[in-house]
């Protein structure tokens, strides 16, 4: 249905059957494809757009550009005890991904813990559905990821690109619903201002800095003249993004590039021209070597609605945990329908043609 305001509710299915076309079209086998449309539109399900259908067109890019490979084989370097180490070989990261945290439950069942480092991987996307794929397991994780290549944060106190948006992620399976928390360093995802550009959503004022030092929520501080693009370049623009929590985001995001970039062989930003790929240093961790699987997850539980249970500031909006807002989006997509603007239509209507597809009826 077309809304007055130019967006469109689409059928989940035909969304993933578009976009696994479109990913086909571009050189992926058709179950790659697959993975990776059904990992986007998931992210937009779950409420984070930033993560899911409007990269189409950028992955289309990278493809054309030889900065991420369809098929590439993801490879292990190492295994030793509770030590992973993986290569994505600047693979697609929905695959990547999925491969990577398979491997790290299995060394956790049989270890107790997983220690993995999984580096030049193509954009993992949302790290929470790694966190939530491992919880379907019964495992806790923690997840830290770098982006060389992608200088787009300043560091706290300047007003030039040095870091990347470095997301943090934790796991905890819950039978009523799991904790997951994932956020980026950054004030905001730089896919958020990609939304903001192809949708029109308005920015925290702040969530930009300008050379001058002033604070900026125009898309074009960070995308420059090339903000017009079905796949706008973040590098173009002559900002920054600004850390979260000022100086305290600025240190996690630093603590991520080395973690997850120099620490695995992933690289960082040290070098502006660093080839793009995501880093992941991951904990992966099974509960029942921990003593009483029963009483940790009771105790979890007790303690998760202890939080929910502290009075609202707003009678209207309770308190709500992370993972919460995630499945609350993902049963109002299913009632309504995922939301395409206007932007976005165009986007994958121009990835379409780049790659011979035929964009669904009432959606092109």
């Amino acid at each position: 249905m077309d809304g007055s305001d130019g967006v469109v509710h689409a059928p989940q299915a035909a969304v993933e059957a578009w976009l696994t076309e479109i990913f086909a079209g571009a050189g992926c086998p058709p179950d790659e494809a697959r993975q990776v449309a059904e990992n986007l539109v998931l992210a937009d399900l779950s409420g984070h757009p930033s993560h899911g259908i409007v990269r189409t067109a950028r992955y289309v890019e990278w493809v054309e550009q030889g900065r991420m490979i369809p098929a590439a084989k993801v490879e292990t370097l190492s295994r030793s005890g509770a030590l992973l180490l993986m290569d994505a070989h600047y693979s697609f990261g929905q695959v990547a991904g999925a491969k990577a945290v398979d491997a790290a439950a299995e060394v956790a069942e049989a270890e107790g813990v997983c220690l993995l480092g999984l580096r030049r991987s193509g954009h993992l996307g949302r790290i929470g559905a790694w966190a939530e794929r491992l919880c379907a397991r019964g495992l806790w994780s923690i997840h830290w990821v770098s982006v060389p290549g992608s200088r787009l944060v300043a560091p706290f106190g300047a007003t030039e690109r040095r870091l990347g948006t470095n997301p943090i992620c934790v796991g905890v399976p819950q039978a009523g619903g799991d904790f997951v928390l994932d956020f980026a360093t950054s004030r905001v995802a730089e896919g958020k201002v990609l939304v903001a550009l192809k949708s029109g959503k308005a920015l925290p004022s702040d969530a930009m800095v300008d050379p001058d030092g002033s604070d900026s929520d125009r898309p074009a501080t960070l995308y420059g003249e090339t903000e017009s693009r079905a796949a706008p370049d973040p590098r173009a623009g002559p900002g920054a993004l600004q850390p979260m929590g000022d100086h305290k985001g600025s240190g996690l995001a630093l603590a991520c590039e080395l973690l997850a970039g120099a620490l695995i062989g992933s690289g960082t930003n040290a070098d502006p021209n660093a080839r793009f790929c995501n880093g992941m240093l991951s904990i992966v961790l099974d509960p029942k070597r921990f003593g009483d699987p029963e009483g940790i997850a009771a105790e979890a539980a007790a303690f998760l609605e202890a939080v929910r249970s502290a009075a609202p500031r707003d009678a209207a909006k309770p308190v709500l945990t992370p993972g919460e807002p995630e499945r609350a989006g993902r049963v109002a997509a299913a009632r309504d329908g995922v939301p395409l603007s206007a932007g976005l239509r165009a986007s994958l209507a121009e990835a379409s043609a780049k790659t011979g597809v035929a964009p669904p009826d009432g959606m092109g």
